[in-house]
């Protein structure tokens, strides 16, 4: 039997619905487990559920029946995943905050970007030093039971130095990916004087959908030639029900969303991509496939974004506001020349973020604490 690895995340599917939840964070998952696997390794998931047992591309995924929240840190989800996977040998704690208040002797944290950088984080609200103490406290005691931490951004593991000088150490940076071959620029240009802006999210406001919605809104009133797609799931049926009532209301603005293989299509149809997010952003796995597909990202200064667009060459970096967001597309609605500069540029970068890079660069970090 070869030897096991057990990986604790919070949520693939929904705890409680049959639903799967497929953004950037549960691609990532999928490809970990099949780069595990392909190593010899076998591999079992646990979540927060009601004591279910699923199955995802061969893999088995379990529920733990318990969503108690303490500052973004699920101590009994922790524990209880530790008596859970006693016989596995190796554990992954997909968000690096789980590991705490214990972790297997064997194991890696993953951290996906700072995800507490919006106005409403707990425990930075309302002036609480204490909880804020506690918070800090927690997620260097997470660190510290972790051999090893990939960081799919520079900016995480710059937070971190500063705040717990000379723990850079503990980092690997392994930045996100995007398969270069299935995601590339389309063979045939199209000439049907269509402008298509695509939003390529999760239906979330820290994804910058509030402020898309409003610039798809002034500037396909402006430009009859503008289209503006949005494609993403909602965390509940309920956010794209509403989704779908906005499109339908308004000529030229379409909602829908695809399962990961007809996504290489979504993006050689747009000209424009926009990865408008405030908050809670690694080195998006969208802007890299946007990329990858030659079109020009507009991308909001967050988290790991900085770390794969350069302002001016393969896109822009912007301070999301409606503002700003309407300026940036704006310009390249209007610049033919500079939408297909940017977007030979994006290609280009991409290809420095191959998948087989992420794989090689993984495989070391699996082969170093997984001894």
């Amino acid at each position: 039997m070869g030897k096991r690895v057990a990986i604790l995340t919070t949520n693939f599917f929904h705890p409680v619905e049959e639903r799967l939840i497929m953004g950037g964070a549960e691609r990532y998952q999928v490809e970990l487990c099949r780069l595990l696997r392909n190593m010899g390794f076998e591999v079992e998931v646990w979540q927060i559920g009601n004591n279910w047992t699923r199955e995802f591309d061969g893999v088995k995924i379990h529920g733990i029946p318990t969503q108690r929240n303490e500052m973004y840190t699920f101590p009994e989800l922790n524990t209880l995943f530790y008596e859970a996977s006693l016989d596995f040998d190796y554990a992954i704690y997909f968000v690096m905050s789980l590991a705490y208040p214990v972790a297997k002797g064997k194991s890696i944290g993953v951290s996906h970007g700072i995800y507490w950088d919006w106005p409403g984080a707990e425990p930075f609200t309302g002036g609480n030093f204490h909880k804020q103490q506690e918070w800090f406290y927690r997620q260097h005691v997470a660190l510290r039971n972790l051999q090893l931490v990939v960081s799919v951004d520079t900016n995480t593991i710059n937070f971190f130095q500063a705040v717990f000088p000379g723990s850079s150490w503990k980092f690997r940076y392994i930045p996100n990916f995007v398969d270069t071959e299935l995601y590339c620029p389309p063979k045939e240009p199209r000439n049907d004087g269509i402008i298509r802006v695509l939003f390529p999210r999760r239906l979330a406001p820290a994804r910058g959908l509030n402020e898309a919605l409003k610039v798809a809104e002034r500037l396909t009133n402006r430009y009859p030639n503008v289209e503006f797609h949005f494609c993403g799931r909602g965390h509940i049926d309920e956010h794209e029900q509403l989704m779908m009532q906005w499109a339908s209301r308004r000529e030229r603005c379409y909602y829908y969303w695809k399962p990961m293989h007809l996504m290489p299509a979504v993006y050689q149809l747009a000209d424009i991509v926009i990865i408008p997010s405030r908050s809670t952003e690694g080195t998006s796995l969208s802007a890299l496939e946007a990329m990858a597909c030659g079109k020009p990202v507009i991308a909001g200064l967050a988290g790991g974004l900085t770390d794969i667009i350069i302002h001016g060459y393969n896109g822009y970096l912007i301070q999301i506001n409606v503002t700003n967001l309407e300026a940036a597309v704006e310009e390249l609605i209007q610049d033919s020349d500079k939408r297909r500069e940017m977007g030979r540029h994006a290609r280009e970068v991409a290809l420095a973020f191959r998948q087989e890079i992420w794989a090689q660069r993984w495989a070391g970090v699996i082969e170093e604490v997984f001894k």
